[in-house]
């Protein structure tokens, strides 16, 4: 089987795109707080350009069976509830991977 073909096992990115100060924060912390409960390793990380309500900012979700805490380059789920960075943000998925929209 080739690695383009090859089947993953909890292992994917998800990135969250908002707007700053819509409480989604919170929501992006129970997300993968609920990830990590479940058993397996998670990391996040936030991206935003300000601290300023009403700015885009993303959230990364990295879900790794072997723990890894780096980023992997690639966004398995892209859940996009930002019309303003909507373009930009599904550029970023990888091939095979889910787009979420609101």
């Amino acid at each position: 089987m080739s690695a383009a073909n090859s089947t993953r096992v909890n292992d994917c990115t998800i990135k969250i795109a908002t707007v700053n100060g819509t409480g989604s924060a919170s929501a992006n912390t129970l997300l993968m707080k609920s990830i990590f409960r479940s058993g397996i390793p998670v990391m996040g990380k936030n991206y935003f350009p300000s601290n300023i309500q009403g700015l885009p900012t993303w959230y990364e979700i990295r879900i790794t069976r072997d723990g890894h805490v780096a980023r992997s380059g690639q966004v398995d789920i892209m859940v996009a509830m930002n019309a303003e960075t909507y373009a930009r943000d599904v550029k970023e998925i990888a091939p095979g991977g889910y787009l979420v929209y609101d």
